[in-house]
């Protein structure tokens, strides 16, 4: 396999995608997936920091990232379903039986038994039918527009011992710190008023910066008040509104809720989530991503594909490890774009370098764990021992080396030296 540059430059002579030249196929293979990578030129490293002084910070949709890189700098991570018919195998497909059981178990231990999500979904009934009662028969100081049903119990990803839905109510002017109180005290008291007279007491409710939260009988009620679009252009007062930003990410929950709907329609999606967000508990190095990016990252590693078959569990699990390895949550990569925002938006354009490089460094580890049969560590099975991302570990009589960090984060610039002008 060459990996020779044909006239480009080093940046995209180490990554990149197939091409064809006089018949010949010059494979241009992401190396973090094989060994350690380097960038040439402007970035170093695997997590790409640039030389010399680091650019400002850019507002991404979903929170603060690096700068993006030039258009000429972006390549596409290496797939190894996509590269298959490329590679001649040297051995026989395994057998995913038992790593099959042990996801389809893993998810039934990380799924919440059905007393837990009937509990939940009565309060989010109870809640519905006082909103739908307020938008027919509005009260003075409270102008509700409508109520969505987002986040996790709506995409049907929620993990057991979670007992908390996430609603999005949509109000029609720019709310205001006073509107918080005021919905606030209107639904505890409502809602305290469908609840049994002797259990009213355990009801609590706890604001926050985007709304507040109803807690009873240990089922939650996370509720972001917002407003509609067109409003979100009006003049805000910081002293008197909610924070802009606020707004738009609970306008942006219900565009995800909406999307995942309608097109993570394939169980192993859910599966995947699931994993991953038990991964984002246990892992450190999968903590900075947020829950947006792992469906994002469950539906493309499940349904983006060429050839349009559907996959396996095993085979949506491995193939996810094996994207996260070879780099496409990396800085230079195309990624996967954000369906829910104009333009072309990275899914990872919130992350760090420090945290891409932690993520994919991990995850090649995960790789190289499950290539030599240790998904039982990797699921956090009963009576498997931990898996470490710190020193070397035997399985199946394989050592396997965890991989080291390769961003260098770049040294402050030093300050100029003060002159008297002489």
């Amino acid at each position: 396999v060459s990996t020779q540059s044909t006239g480009s430059s080093g940046i995209n002579a180490e990554y990149g995608e197939f091409h064809s030249l006089s018949g010949t196929y010059y494979v241009r293979i992401l190396a973090s997936y094989l060994a350690d990578m380097s960038y040439s030129g402007y970035y170093r490293g695997r997590g790409g920091g640039p030389r010399g002084p680091r650019p400002a910070g850019i507002r991404q949709p979903g929170g603060y990232g690096p700068p993006p890189l030039p258009p000429d700098m972006i390549y596409k991570s290496f797939d190894p379903l996509e590269s298959k018919h490329l590679f001649q195998r040297v051995a026989p497909e395994k057998d995913d039986t038992e790593l099959s059981q042990a996801i389809i178990a893993k998810n039934q231990e990380l799924t919440p038994p059905p007393e837990e999500l009937a509990k939940l979904q009565e309060q989010v009934t109870k809640l519905t039918s006082i909103v739908d009662t307020l938008v027919v028969s509005p009260v003075p100081e409270v102008d509700i527009e409508e109520m969505r049903v987002v986040g996790s119990f709506k995409k049907g990803t929620i993990l057991a011992g979670h007992k908390t839905a996430d609603i999005v109510l949509i109000i029609k002017h720019l709310p205001t710190l006073e509107d918080i109180t005021n919905i606030q005290n209107l639904m505890k008291e409502k809602m305290n008023a469908q609840q049994p007279e002797k259990e009213r007491k355990k009801a609590t409710t706890k604001s926050h910066e985007s709304g507040f939260s109803y807690t009873f009988n240990g089922s939650t009620l996370n509720v972001f008040v917002t407003t509609l679009p067109n409003n979100t252009k009006e003049t805000i007062d910081p002293e008197k509104h909610l924070k802009l930003e606020n707004l738009k990410n609970s306008l942006a929950a219900i565009r995800h809720a909406r999307w995942f709907e309608e097109n993570a329609y394939q169980s192993s999606i859910r599966i995947l989530v699931r994993i991953l967000k038990d991964f984002k508990k246990r892992i450190p190095f999968f903590k900075n991503v947020n829950p947006w990016t792992i469906d994002l990252l469950a539906h493309h590693s499940a349904v983006s594909n060429t050839n349009g078959n559907t996959l396996s569990v095993p085979q949506v699990f491995r193939r996810c490890l094996q994207l996260l390895a070879a780099g496409i949550l990396l800085p230079g990569s195309a990624s996967i774009s954000d369906p829910c925002e104009p333009g072309f938006v990275k899914a990872h354009s919130f992350m760090s370098y420090e945290h891409q490089d932690e993520l994919a460094c991990g995850a090649q580890t995960l790789l190289r764990a499950l290539s030599h049969g240790g998904y039982k560590e990797i699921l956090a099975m009963k009576g498997a021992r931990k898996i470490t991302f710190e020193n070397a570990v035997m399985f199946d009589g394989i050592i396997v080396t965890p991989s080291k960090l390769a961003y260098e984060k770049p040294a402050e610039p030093s300050e100029p030296m003060e002159t008297n002008g002489s």
